[in-house]
């Protein structure tokens, strides 16, 4: 153990006796042997221990450039720093390359800018001077001070232009004034690299940008033919993927803004061929096919690139593609899936700009698919949940437009849902005309009501009162009363109304009804100052007229006939005119001059529901004139064309006075035997059965004609004929 002490000390000694000058020399054997860690081992220990040697400097040089050479950057720092500080112009200009370059290696760009700036005022070799410069560019733009970028790359190409750092010059200028939006500036260099430099590196991502330039520029046609050569170019097709890739996808924008659709689908599909299907601008290019093929009218392509669209994870492509797969179904005809697939993105993107517009459209596209119920929901949509935008206001006319369009009420009544709240009196009331119209006067009631109840005094609820009156005279529950109410409040609220003389001439006949026919007369009047259609002015004049008769003011009456006569009647209006002619006369006595009348009426219109009583008239007249054949031939035509008419039992009994007065007593026997049978016999009972005694008792039938006659005295023993049956039977019994 003492002999390995000494020798460890002896050898201790021997190192610690190396002078500076041998440790110096060993370091420098080391280095130029380029074992650059030991000749740093080495440098790191010289200076360590003699910091003020004349040759420090040199050492940390020398241990700067060890320590670059392994890569030690940050460690290289110091020790030019050190060199530097010595101020030795022999040293000096390596020192600050040397800081220069390892802070470059560290990204600490404002050092390395500091030291090449002190660089670039020393005396420099050409090859150095390229490298101070290019390191300074460098530096500069990556601190985003472009102007110095750009003047320390200029000054290379201005001063260097054959050095090896030229290409990579013009590639820095340019960038450094693109950064300055220098775009005249960065073309001509780019142009300049493009054209002098073809192996350049930078050379295709140069003529990348000068073509997205020119894009952004909206200079397309330039642009088109930039993207096209370097997709060509030789050099283009070693660069890296994404670069052809951008290449690719700039001049597909590029044919998209010149509109070319046909030299855009085949680079569109190209690239959907290399996209993952996962890939977000996957979905982007079928968007764009999608808008391609449909500017070439090519709908069914469209519409599959559209719907693939659609499905993108990203919102604003997927709302894009499904707002476009619903206008290309709208161009091949199928506008019941357009409308579904409008009201799908409005549901689905209901934030997004287009959602209104997209509702408004389904509204059309349900309309032209003859869907109104789906296309009242939809302009319904818009109403309430976008009331102030531009569409609302489209919406709410074509909602009305839509609404008016419906002649059904089964399906406007399942619309009122859809239907705007302050559109919802007049809907109703357009149902009520709806079911009047369709003579479904039960269904109209429920809407009137609700119309009654919850509309104010307006136009809207004077004609929901009118057709209340209408409807209501169609519904034998409901009183009369209550029909005048309606029509009275009607014409009270809008007495201008359009339907207000038909309002009239109802009043005036159910005031008739009640048996005021001054109220009547008025009402009628009131119609007839309006001068309303031909069938109104008809209805409202022959109601006047009857109230004239029920005044028993004949000349005023008879008036009136001629007026309506003037007024080219209707059928019905004539005939009933005839009546009045007639009836206004026997009534005023003159029968003989109602008799032309009656007869005129019978002729010419044998089915009226006058008719009847005119061929009673008529009758009555023959028999009186003692014309007995005719007087039956006119009660008989009577009974045979009007067998259920309330004059039927009066024709019967007097059809049987005019078979006993032509001395056919067999058949007045008969004609007698319907009266006696009918239960509402009346007064014309014991008159049948009196005249069936004596036609029997003309027969010789005596049993038969005492039985007739007895029962007239037992059972009328009032009556006029009874002292007369009283003979007959004493003298019927007494032979």
């Amino acid at each position: 153990m003492l002999l390995i002490a000494i020798s460890l000390f002896a050898m201790t000694n021997r190192v610690q006796a190396q002078t500076p000058e041998e440790q110096l020399a060993a370091a420098s054997a080391l280095f130029d042997a380029q074992k650059y860690a030991e000749a740093a081992q080495k440098l790191d220990m010289f200076l360590m221990k003699t910091p003020k040697h004349p040759r420090a400097g040199a050492a940390a040089l020398a241990l700067g450039r060890s320590r670059t050479e392994l890569k030690q950057f940050a460690l290289a720092i110091p020790a030019y720093e050190k060199a530097s500080a010595t101020k030795d112009p022999a040293l000096l200009p390596s020192a600050l390359l040397g800081i220069g370059e390892a802070a470059m290696s560290t990204r600490q760009y404002e050092k390395a800018a500091t030291a090449l700036d002190g660089a670039i005022k020393l005396s420099l070799k050409p090859e150095q001077a390229t490298l101070v410069y290019y390191w300074l560019g460098q530096a500069r733009f990556q601190l985003k001070q472009y102007v110095p970028a750009e003047e320390a790359y200029t000054h290379i190409i201005r001063e260097y232009r054959k050095s090896e750092f030229a290409a990579d010059a013009y590639w820095g200028a340019g960038l450094s004034a693109l950064r300055q939006k220098k775009t005249d500036t960065m073309r001509q260099l780019f142009q300049e690299l493009i054209s002098r430099y073809p192996k350049s590196p930078d050379r295709p991502q140069a003529m990348l940008i000068l073509a997205q330039t020119d894009m952004e520029a909206k200079r397309y046609r330039e642009a088109r033919s930039e993207f096209e050569a370097l997709l060509r170019d030789a050099g283009a097709k070693s660069a890296d993927k994404p670069l052809l890739q951008e290449a690719e996808d700039g001049l597909i924008q590029t044919l998209l803004a010149l509109e070319d659709y046909g030299a855009a689908v085949p680079r569109l599909e190209a690239a959907l061929t290399r996209l993952p299907t996962s890939d977000l601008q996957r979905f982007r290019a079928q968007l764009s096919l999608g808008h391609c093929r449909s500017r070439q009218k090519q709908y069914s392509p469209a519409l599959d690139a559209y719907q693939e669209a659609a499905k993108s994870p990203e919102s604003a492509v997927a709302a894009q593609g499904m707002y476009w797969t619903a206008n290309t179904q709208l161009a091949l005809e199928h506008p019941a899936e357009a409308g579904i697939t409008f009201r799908k993105f409005a549901t689905q993107f209901s934030k997004h700009e287009l959602a209104p517009r997209s509702l408004r459209k389904a509204g059309e596209a349900f309309d032209t698919a003859k869907q109104s119920l789906e296309a009242m929901s939809a302009y319904r949509a818009i109403l309430s949940g976008y009331p102030n935008t531009p569409e609302a206001a489209e919406a709410r006319k074509a909602l009305v437009s839509l609404i008016e369009g419906v002649t059904d009420p089964v399906q406007l009544k399942a619309a009122l849902k859809t239907v705007p709240l302050a559109e919802r009196p007049a809907t109703l009331l357009r149902l009520a005309r709806l079911y009047f119209a369709s003579q479904k006067y039960t269904e109209a009631v429920e809407p009137l009501r609700d119309l009654v109840q919850g509309v104010p005094n307006s136009e809207i609820l004077a004609e929901a009162r009118y057709l209340q009156g209408a409807i209501g005279e169609n519904i034998p529950k409901t009183g009369t009363p209550a029909i005048v109410t309606a029509y009275e409040e009607a014409v009270r609220l809008a007495p201008k109304a359009p339907w207000s003389a038909q309002a009239y001439a109802r009043l005036a006949w159910l005031y008739l009804e009640l048996k005021a026919p001054i109220k009547a007369e008025k009402a009628s009047n009131m119609a007839l100052d309006k001068k309303p259609a031909p069938d109104t002015m008809q209805e409202a004049r022959l109601a006047w007229v009857q109230s004239q008769l029920d005044q028993e003011k004949w000349d005023s009456a008879l008036e009136g006939c001629r007026l309506l006569l003037e007024g080219n009647p209707s059928q019905e209006t004539l005939t009933a005119v005839r009546f009045i002619q007639a009836w206004t006369m026997e009534r005023r006595g003159k029968t003989e001059d109602a008799l032309p009348l009656w007869e005129k009426l019978a002729s010419e219109y044998p089915k009226s529901r006058y008719t009847a009583e005119a061929l009673l008239h008529i009758g009555d007249a023959r028999l009186k004139a003692e014309k007995h054949e005719e007087a039956r031939t006119q009660y008989a035509l009577l009974l045979s064309a009007f067998p259920l008419s309330p004059l039927a039992l009066e024709a019967q009994f007097k059809l049987g006075s005019a078979l006993y007065s032509l001395s056919r007593h067999e058949d007045a026997v008969t004609a007698f035997a319907v009266v006696i049978a009918n239960k509402r016999a009346g007064e014309y009972l014991p008159e049948a059965l009196y005249w069936t005694g004596v036609a029997l008792e003309k027969l010789g039938k005596k049993e038969s004609a005492i039985q007739y006659l007895t029962r007239l005295t037992s059972q009328f023993p009032t009556h006029a004929r009874f002292k007369n049956a009283k003979i007959r039977l004493a003298a019927l019994k007494a032979t």
